[in-house]
């Protein structure tokens, strides 16, 4: 039988169109949002992300990537819409065989095609949570 370990989530903005943060360019990034999360020995965190993003140059190919502590365990790749267009941006990973502790989750983005002719802001909704289970 399933039982949840912790809950937690880290909120920028739940409403689209209430903020305007610029995504920086690679090797650079923005972090997002981060928050702490108990795990058990084995098992596994359900992570869930909605991010808006509106383009307001060229067509921006976004990564973003989810940490746990500062090690990078997943990266999903996104290309943005036309220029002045809102793009939700929603997915979810599950952080497998999670070792025992306490750790910091953090989801960052970056554009990784050239940001002097793509560029984006973060326009909200900007989301992250987690459930951790045994």
């Amino acid at each position: 039988m399933t039982q949840v370990v912790d809950f937690s989530k880290s909120s920028i903005s739940s409403f689209s169109q209430t903020i305007s943060v610029p995504v920086l360019g690679a090797p650079s990034s923005n972090t997002l949002t981060q928050f702490g999360l108990a795990t058990a020995q084995g098992g596994s965190v359900l992570l869930n992300a909605s991010v808006g993003v509106q383009t307001t140059l060229g067509s921006p190919d976004l990564l973003f990537t989810i940490l746990r502590g500062a090690a990078a365990i997943f990266s999903i790749r996104a290309s943005a819409l036309n220029a002045g267009q809102f793009d939700p941006i929603s997915f979810s990973y599950v952080d497998s065989n999670v070792p025992a502790g306490y750790f910091a989750y953090t989801l960052t983005v970056s554009i990784v095609n050239n940001a002097a002719l793509n560029s984006a802001n973060l326009v909200g909704p900007v989301d992250f949570s987690g459930l951790s289970l045994v």
